[in-house]
């Protein structure tokens, strides 16, 4: 799922697929939320080798690993974005971010299971501490992504969690089938 897709409407609706409804929680829950679903990756890698491959040899899918790596990365990136927009006075514009070429430029498929669930863990640790933090008054804050769509640091927060539970969702599809 690259940037250039629109899953905005994810805030204003359940996804049939995952079951993920943006609105459920409060806000004093994000950060527990967060961490939860870091939790839960972190469980998921420590599976063993079958998150290294796919079911049926699809090659069109990532695998329960390049999801995890991707994970990973998406709570680091979305805590830097949540970051700049508390600290700056005027909105920023994120950079894009093409995940499919992350996931080769970086070699998802090549990590270790065991180290990039630590990471993930770590990363989920990072971001729900910032969403801890912020005060009622900062939840508003703005951000845009390149392509328009308008973020707050609160909506930002909801639009990130659909994007890690369901890709947890896929990658538990693929492991439980």
């Amino acid at each position: 799922m690259g940037e250039d897709g629109d899953w905005t409407w994810v805030l204003e609706r359940q996804c049939e697929e995952c079951g993920y409804k943006a609105d459920a929680l409060s806000r004093n829950k994000l950060g527990p939320r967060v961490r939860a679903v870091g939790g839960a990756w972190r469980e998921l890698l420590g599976r063993g080798p079958g998150v290294q491959s796919l079911r049926d040899g699809d090659d069109r899918t990532w695998t329960p690993l390049e999801y995890g790596c991707h994970v990973r990365d998406v709570f680091k990136i979305f805590e830097e974005r949540s970051r700049q927009m508390l600290k700056k006075r005027k909105p920023p514009t994120f950079k894009d971010w093409n995940q499919e070429v992350e996931a080769v430029k970086s070699d998802y498929a090549g990590q270790d299971p065991a180290k990039v669930a630590y990471d993930l863990a770590s990363n989920a640790g990072k971001f729900a501490d910032l969403l801890d933090r912020v005060d009622d008054n900062e939840w508003h804050k703005e951000g845009f992504r390149s392509d328009g769509p308008r973020f707050t640091v609160e909506s930002l927060a909801r639009y990130m969690l659909h994007d890690v539970e369901h890709h947890l969702w896929d990658a538990r599809e693929q492991l439980d089938g």
